[in-house]
């Protein structure tokens, strides 16, 4: 078990808007809970180095917020789109990297995609944001570990999906959940709970 563990649940139904991320890009923020959201803004620091594997919001918001950031995408026309409103800021500290899947019916088909942290030396990066392709993230989660200084956070979205499965790394880290429950996919029977889980790496 990790030695801190705070759930925050949201006393506040979210708008179709957070729960689609409709806002996210335009707004420049992470698509996370707004409980994650709320904590990364008190501990953000404009001196960090930030790796992120999926781009959108998050991309401007740590260019607009960090020393650097290395975002990784796996969508061509998005990675373009994002890149377009990087030069609109003139956000010169971004480093995109576009990494496609595999051909369909490849195994580990993402695999080369979660492998692009590795050409980084070990305690690289302040944060990680793992969120992007969900089948590539247990592979995220690994690589991270060594990447991340002592001290470093781990910013996982759709967490409660990914933690139990990885449950041995997080052995002696800090840990947060910030869930949003019983949100309803509009056309699907049915809710589901949103989590997104911040973790600190032993160390500092």
């Amino acid at each position: 078990m990790p030695k801190l563990h705070h759930t925050h649940i949201s006393s506040t139904t979210p708008s179709d808007d957070i729960i689609y991320g409709r806002q996210a890009l335009s707004a420049g923020e992470p698509w996370i809970t707004p409980g994650s959201l709320a904590f990364l803004n008190l501990i953000i620091s404009p001196t960090w180095h930030v790796f992120e594997w999926g781009s959108g919001g998050s991309t401007l918001y740590f260019g607009r917020n960090c020393a650097s950031l290395v975002s990784v995408e796996h969508g061509q026309k998005w990675l373009n789109r994002i890149h377009a409103r990087l030069l609109a800021e003139n956000l010169l500290n971004v480093t995109q990297i576009y990494k496609r899947g595999l051909p369909k019916g490849t195994p580990d088909r993402f695999r080369p995609y979660a492998d692009v942290i590795n050409v980084y030396p070990d305690s690289s990066f302040n944060l990680i944001f793992i969120d992007g392709e969900a089948s590539s993230r247990g592979w995220c989660i690994a690589n991270s570990i060594p990447k991340l200084i002592p001290g470093g956070y781990l910013l996982l979205d759709n967490s409660n999906m990914f933690i139990e499965k990885n449950s041995p790394i997080w052995t002696e880290w800090e840990r947060d959940d910030y869930i949003e429950p019983g949100l309803k996919w509009v056309g699907q029977a049915g809710t589901f709970d949103w989590w997104t889980t911040i973790f600190r790496k032993p160390g500092e």
